[in-house]
């Protein structure tokens, strides 16, 4: 009888802890799809756009973050400047970096590597979204790979927007 009562008791216990484990996943699950919505619908504010270029005696920074510019030429990147950007200049810059596969930045070539004996400063994109980065290989400024061309001329035509500022 004991033992009726111990095996019964048991398989009461092992459905109890099942159908909370089910509702705990549910819970988790629907926690999970909200906070993937959010994240994409903050992405913007996450991903920050890096464009550098040096060689001897010569350096730029520029770094756009949600809808600000920041550029300096300083070295020591201590005095930088930074503006809002137009909303029509942001629109057609997201549209430029939503055709890029930031993913493949890393694969592409430089069309020329005068970079490479400082004949030209080399230069880079770096795009940061959340906690992963994604560079490109070095190229000479002014001569980026063609799949990111476009975007580089946003950035440097966004930025000319407000150098005399």
């Amino acid at each position: 009888m004991k033992f009726l009562f111990s095996l019964l008791t048991i398989i009461m216990l092992n459905e109890s802890c099942n159908s909370t484990k089910e509702a705990t996943l549910n819970t988790r699950e629907a926690e999970t799809s909200v906070s993937n919505k959010k994240m994409q619908d903050s992405i913007d504010d996450q991903m920050v756009i890096e464009y550098r270029a040096s060689t001897r005696g010569f350096f730029e920074l520029i770094t756009i973050k949600g809808d600000s510019i920041s550029f300096t030429n300083d070295y020591n990147i201590k005095r930088i400047n930074t503006f809002a950007i137009p909303a029509e200049e942001k629109e057609e810059f997201n549209r430029l970096l939503s055709e890029l596969d930031i993913t493949t930045l890393s694969e592409l070539e430089a069309p020329s590597k005068t970079h490479q004996y400082d004949a030209a400063p080399a230069a880079f994109l770096k795009v940061t979204k959340g906690d992963e980065k994604f560079m490109s290989p070095s190229f000479d400024h002014g001569k980026p790979p063609k799949a990111i061309s476009d975007i580089i001329e946003k950035i440097l035509s966004i930025k000319s927007l407000f150098e005399k500022q």
